[in-house]
């Protein structure tokens, strides 16, 4: 039997991705889970990152056991997937649309690239 469930969230900021990170936590909750919240940005998005990731924090903290993490990369489908499968998560959650490659994080292309490529089971988020 299972302890409790993994669950990996890809956030960028966007209304989306906090519906998406809401949808986590709620799981996670039910099911005495953990979440991992990522966000992928590029060089010189360090602070963005950080700020995105500081918000995010409000939605878990005191909610369910978390961890926050700023990916440094270009493609967060590729992020997502690889944690998933090296750290063994039950379930990826991501939004169905993200801000888009003005800030460079999570696009709503990217919840397609997840759901055709995980290895575990992925919930899209919408409105």
């Amino acid at each position: 039997m299972k302890e409790r469930i993994r669950i990996l969230v890809g956030i960028d900021g966007s209304n989306y991705s906090d519906r998406a990170l809401l949808e986590a936590v709620t799981i996670a909750k039910k099911f005495s889970g953990f979440v991992k919240v990522i966000t992928v940005h590029g060089r010189g998005m360090e602070k963005k990152a950080k700020e995105i990731l500081e918000h995010a924090k409000f939605y878990v903290e005191n909610e369910v056991e978390y961890e926050l993490s700023p990916i440094l990369g270009s493609n967060p489908a590729r992020a997502l997937h690889n944690i998933a499968d090296h750290e063994k998560f039950d379930l990826i959650v991501v939004g169905s649309r993200g801000l888009g490659s003005k800030v460079s994080l999570l696009l709503g292309s990217i919840s397609r690239q997840v759901v055709a490529k995980a290895e575990c089971n992925v919930l899209v988020v919408k409105k």
